[in-house]
């Protein structure tokens, strides 16, 4: 018997020693995902219900605001002017080879960016540049354990954390929205007359724009302003594992957030379609 077990001991593997590793079963991915959409719609809840009584510092919320909305202004004025430019170079070019007629591009081209476009597309860069730092922040902060320092502390990580970084989402979100619109309303407007001769006053055409239009785009910049930090701090708060930990946890946050716009974007234009009665 010592025999044998000398022999075993001597393996360099435990196939050697006619052993197979026990097998660790693999997580349910709908049971994952579940848990991941819970734990997003506690944390919502919870934020939000401390968003106007917080005890944190107001100018704390003031600093991320800035930070998100400076920090990704010439990102999102760069990237929103490019879009204009190529939908309005694309629109003109086939409504002159279909119909031969172009007056109506700069009035549908507003519409479009009003109402869908321009928040849902800043809404993704949103996420890729303000959701990834997010969790990367949260992330270090869980797999540090400082989490747990400020909980033996009594104060409350949602609160210190995640509430500045919700009022600063929502800030960024409106303000970005307005001012990448607008710059992508400009670079439309200068390829159209470039490249087409389109008319100022033929491009700056708002009869098609209604009231509507206007409130669901503004509604969908603020839903986005708030799911990109919640989403995203979810997956920071989730993060285990250190340094690889964090990085799926921003990984997590960016792909999250995107599909989160997806699909609210889906939902909110439904709502809005349904509303007006299908018009």
């Amino acid at each position: 018997m010592a025999e044998k077990q000398k022999n075993l001991f001597r393996r360099h593997t435990l196939a050697d020693a006619g052993l197979r590793p026990a097998e660790v079963a693999q997580p349910n991915p709908a049971v994952v995902g579940t848990a991941r959409l819970g734990q997003v719609g506690i944390l919502l809840g919870r934020t939000l219900s401390m968003i106007f009584t917080a005890r944190t510092d107001k100018g704390e919320s003031w600093k991320m605001a800035y930070r998100f909305t400076n920090g990704s202004l010439v990102f999102i004025l760069i990237s929103m002017s490019f879009v204009g430019m190529i939908m309005v170079y694309q629109s003109t070019e086939q409504m002159a080879r279909s119909v031969g007629d172009t007056s109506l591009v700069g009035a549908s081209f507003l519409k479009i960016l009003v109402r869908v476009l321009g928040p849902t597309v800043i809404g993704l860069l949103i996420a890729c540049r303000v959701g990834a730092g997010i969790a990367a922040e949260i992330g270090a902060m869980a797999v540090t354990e400082q989490l747990d320092a400020m909980r033996m502390c009594a104060a409350e990580p949602i609160e210190a954390l995640m509430v500045p970084r919700l009022r600063g989402g929502i800030a960024a979100g409106l303000i970005l929205t307005v001012t990448g619109s607008a710059a992508s309303i400009l670079a439309g407007l200068l390829t159209g007359m470039i490249w087409f001769s389109i008319s100022p006053n033929s491009y700056w055409n708002l009869d098609m724009i209604t009231t509507s239009d206007v409130v669901q785009g503004m509604v969908k910049a603020l839903v986005y302003g708030i799911s990109v930090p919640i989403v995203s701090g979810a997956c920071g708060l989730a993060a285990r594992g250190g340094a690889r930990g964090v990085g799926q946890a921003t990984t997590d946050a960016v792909v999250g957030s995107s599909f989160t716009i997806i699909v609210l974007d889906s939902i909110i234009s439904l709502l809005a379609h349904v509303a007006s009665g299908g018009t």
